[in-house]
């Protein structure tokens, strides 16, 4: 019977994933460890660091119960029998493989850590990150250790809905040796339908966490370039991905326009995949996901471009608002964002950026508390998050606290076009 479980990482996966596992498996302790001791106070004194719906209620439910915060390692693995590696493996920004492969120094660590600990009885490590395929027998290797289980079993939550991911998940995914992977899949029952549960080897558990961000990756390119297309043409994007969104082998998911996809995975996972197809000389394979990548950065850098030339190319001292900075709504998470990517194409014009994001923090740029603040003197307000609030913003008070001609360019088409230039702003958006 598993009694104690412990998560190394204490981040976006590791806080989430635990607090769901402590109150669904109240018979259960689990343990979240991080080095990082800044890190574990913020758990513990509910300062989380990390934002997602609910997630409050859960830990503030269950913190001291049977879930518990600590940088103690020898109380993390003490009388352990499920450890799941949950650690951050970023694209490699040196050396070989840069910016391609995933640096996995971070698994490294946790492994050798586990590897020194005086283990009495057989632990399940489970694989919870990102990792490149076969990263299990890289594992092993170090473990060298009969007591010890490896299974993958990756995560699919998206920031900001990780808590209804977690609650309800479309699958879980569990690759390696039947008994072990019997055995983590039992806490999962506690609250996942039996038929929800995937087994599969350890290498496509592995390789189904890249090809499935992948795949919505490429749907996001899909649709973008689209919108390319309409512009041209006349054609409406979002009348174009309602029509073929009704289809019901295509599905209305990720067809949204909008400047481009980012954060911490679907990237990431992207390179990740392109890079195992050159590593195993799949030339034609790895173009094809190449162009996937090439497209997301088309789609940022032809935004920048319509903005700077219909200000004439001339932001230089320019005050330009900035509604939206993390890469996603409903997160504080600005990692890969795209709006960092076109923030930084206008700084280059010399443009003087005021931010307001409900919840994504930058240190590098003025940021205000309120949107009304963050448009005061702006020549344009730029929309590069789908934050729900903006869409509801009362713009017409914006217009005469603005220099003009006012600008808005709406890189998530959130807005109703007619409505914001009766207002009299000169609106543009994407694929309209």
């Amino acid at each position: 019977m598993i009694k104690k479980v412990t998560c190394f990482g204490a981040g976006y996966v590791g806080g989430p994933t635990m607090a769901v596992m402590a109150d669904k498996c109240p018979d259960q302790l689990f343990y979240v460890f991080d080095i990082n001791e800044e890190q574990i106070q913020k758990w513990n004194n509910k300062d989380y660091p990390v934002y997602e719906q609910n997630l409050d209620i859960l830990i503030s439910k269950n913190l001291n119960k049977n879930l518990f915060f600590t940088s103690n390692i020898d109380l993390a693995l003490e009388d352990c029998d499920i450890a799941l590696i949950a650690v951050n493996t970023p694209s490699k920004n040196y050396g070989y493989g840069s910016p391609a492969s995933l640096d996995i120094s971070y698994i490294d660590s946790c492994v050798r850590m586990i590897q020194k600990a005086k283990l009495t009885k057989q632990l399940i490590l489970v694989e919870k990150s990102t990792v490149p395929v076969k990263t299990s027998d890289y594992i092993k290797a170090i473990l060298n250790n009969p007591l010890i289980k490896v299974v993958s079993n990756p995560e699919f939550l998206a920031e900001g809905s990780a808590i209804q991911d977690l609650l309800y998940p479309d699958r879980i995914i569990i690759g390696g040796e039947d008994e072990p992977s019997q055995l983590l899949a039992s806490l999962y029952l506690n609250w996942v339908p039996k038929d929800r549960i995937i087994f599969t080897n350890i290498y496509s558990s592995e390789l189904s966490k890249i090809v499935a961000n992948s795949f919505l990756a490429q749907r996001i390119s899909s649709i973008n370039s689209i919108s390319a297309i309409c512009e041209k043409i006349g054609a409406d994007v979002n009348q174009v991905a309602k029509c073929i969104g009704s289809d019901s082998r295509i599905g209305n998911k990720f067809l949204q326009v909008s400047v481009g996809f980012g954060g911490s995975c679907l990237k990431k996972d992207l390179l990740s995949l392109i890079y195992l197809c050159e590593t195993y000389q799949l030339d034609q394979v790895a173009q094809y996901w190449k162009s996937v990548y090439d497209m997301n950065e088309y789609q940022k850098n032809r935004f920048s471009n319509l903005i700077i030339s219909t200000m004439f190319n001339n932001l230089k001292n320019k005050i330009i608002t900035i509604f939206g900075i993390t890469f996603k709504a409903n997160t504080n998470d600005t990692r890969e964002s795209a709006a960092i990517d076109v923030m930084e194409k206008l700084v280059q014009e010399q443009a003087i950026l005021q931010i307001y994001d409900p919840k994504g923090q930058s240190q590098r740029y003025r940021q205000f508390k309120t949107p009304q603040e963050a448009i005061k003197g702006s020549h344009a307000i730029i929309i590069l998050t789908e934050w729900e609030e903006f869409k509801t913003l009362d713009y017409e008070r914006f217009i005469p606290q603005m220099e003009h001609p006012a600008y808005l360019f709406d890189g998530r088409n959130l807005l109703q076009p007619d409505s914001i230039r009766r207002l009299g702003f000169l609106y543009y958006s994407l694929g309209q």
